[in-house]
């Protein structure tokens, strides 16, 4: 689980709110930043990385390196590159990619090289083998200008408001964001075809959502070709 370090909004206000169509109504400044907040947070984790270039350290076991996936994709550079052995402590440091030692294979996927050194290193033992894990630090966030463009600000506005709605406890969305298959009022009635389920839930508009973001996202894990 990749936790998320922001806990105010960084990319959406009241103003982006309103320009891409959001309905303030009588919600309270409080409660749109918990819906812009959460907004922000939905996204970047539908979409694989921060919406703004943020520095984050990951922690890698030796035996599924080479080369390692980062958590995150949209990977600007590596900072350092720790090699520790069983009792945290740290052998080698590598610092940026400059080096024999580690690789940027592909920034928008988050592949990186850690080349194998020290394999007949004296440091190392049966009871505790170097290196037994890696930690790479990283800067990684769509790249500078891109999180403000029209499709993430309105796919951000638009699940804003449908966030907005559920802490109000009113709106057009069914309960839990959940997709309606069929629908009837009066006289009138539609069965609407099967919704894909997506990360910001099934209804209509969820879907509006995830498809507006789909040139952001990318496979990560079919790039790697595991």
């Amino acid at each position: 689980m990749n936790f998320y370090p922001y806990r105010t909004p960084i990319i959406m206000t009241n103003d982006i709110f309103q320009q891409y169509g959001g309905v303030m109504g009588t919600s309270r400044p409080e409660m749109r930043q918990i819906a812009f907040t959460i907004a922000e947070e939905t996204v970047s984790d539908d979409i694989g990385t921060f919406l703004l270039p943020t520095i984050v350290t990951g922690t890698y076991p030796w035996h599924e390196i080479n080369p390692v996936m980062t958590d995150h994709g949209y990977v600007s550079r590596v900072d350092l590159v720790r090699f520790l052995d069983i009792e945290e402590d740290i052998y080698f440091t590598a610092s940026g990619t400059a080096n024999v030692y580690v690789s940027l294979r592909d920034d928008t996927y988050g592949i990186v090289d850690i080349h194998q050194i020290f394999r007949n290193c004296a440091c190392a033992s049966s009871w505790n083998p170097y290196p037994y894990k890696v930690e790479v630090v990283y800067e990684a966030g769509l790249p500078t200008g891109t999180a403000n463009s029209p499709k993430i600000l309105l796919a951000l506005t638009q699940y804003s408001d449908m966030v907005l709605n559920q802490i109000e406890g009113y709106g057009n969305e069914a309960d839990g964001l959940v997709g309606v298959s069929q629908f009837k009022n009066q006289d009138y009635s539609e069965v609407r075809h099967n919704l894909k389920r997506t990360g910001f839930g099934s209804s209509a508009r969820a879907q509006f959502v995830s498809d507006l973001l789909t040139p952001f996202r990318k496979y990560r894990y079919v790039k790697l070709g595991r």
